[in-house]
């Protein structure tokens, strides 16, 4: 594991406070701005151009490791930061994406697991060490992306095997953690972690609306730090504890990434004079 921390990562102390902007969107990935299948962002893309040229930043917040979203962040220009493994840490752009831990590493995030497990009574299985085909399965990940998503650095998404999931997320909380539901993953770290990593992009940013957009209750720490919320559904509809968590977000009309365009399109309306339009939100 240290090995390959060294090959995604390059740390860096906490970041200086940036210039100031109006407002940020921030968003997660796998579902949300990508299709949950393909992992394609289609009318999301232009929608993302918009914003920047807008002058306005967005923000990742993924379970995704920093290999796995690299390249995405070229595709879409991301360069502002990205919280990463569902806030286990920060990567701000400096020439190279540098890294800002937040959580602990990988591998006490596995002692944890095996704690939980001998609490519990509960059999977990832990992504990263899946064999490839199940993990492809699992992630709906090939390739490159799938040998990039399992190299956690920061995190370890799991599933359960056999025992019940109120008394795994018992366990966790005696040993200080959380157990967070993502699309396809449970998803284990400090209760703390998301939240904090999005509290402090945002203060770096000196961001006066934060926008959030997720799909899974994965998001919800988070979430529940923006002004504005959206839930981009899965195709059977949007996530049911995420909307009663939030009865007043937004739903986007449909799935990533046409979902996720539409709904900051209807947000925004002319990108170009959001910012003189603060006052109407």
């Amino acid at each position: 594991m240290t090995d390959r921390r060294k090959r995604t990562t390059r740390l860096r102390p906490k970041s200086r406070r940036q210039a100031h902007t109006s407002i940020a969107v921030f968003t997660a990935i796998d579902g949300t701005l990508l299709d949950g299948k393909t992992f394609e962002g289609g009318t999301a893309r232009a929608t993302v151009g918009r914003l920047h040229a807008a002058g306005i930043p967005v923000i990742p917040v993924s379970v995704m490791t920093l290999n796995e979203i690299v390249p995405i962040a070229d595709d879409f220009g991301f360069r502002s930061a990205m919280v990463i493994e569902a806030g286990g840490a920060i990567a701000r752009w400096s020439g190279a994406w540098e890294i800002e831990p937040c959580g602990p590493a990988a591998e006490t995030l596995l002692d944890v697991v095996r704690a939980i497990e001998d609490r519990s009574g509960a059999r977990l299985l832990v992504y990263s060490a899946l064999p490839e085909p199940d993990a492809a399965v699992i992630s709906g990940r090939r390739g490159e992306m799938l040998a990039a998503s399992t190299r956690r650095c920061f995190s370890e998404p799991f599933v359960i095997e056999s025992g019940d999931f109120d008394a795994v997320r018992d366990a966790a909380s005696t040993f200080g953690f959380s157990v967070r539901r993502g699309r396809r993953f449970l998803h284990l770290g400090r209760a703390c972690d998301e939240g904090e990593a999005f509290a402090r992009v945002r203060d770096e940013l000196q961001c006066d609306v934060a926008v959030g957009l997720g799909g899974s209750m994965v998001d919800a720490e988070w979430l529940a730090e923006a002004d504005m919320r959206v839930i981009v559904p899965a195709p059977g509809g949007p996530d049911r504890e995420l909307a009663a968590r939030f009865p007043d977000a937004r739903i986007a009309p449909a799935p990533a990434p046409n979902g996720w365009a539409a709904a900051v399109e209807d947000l925004f309306g002319d990108l170009t004079s959001t910012k003189q339009r603060l006052g109407g939100f």
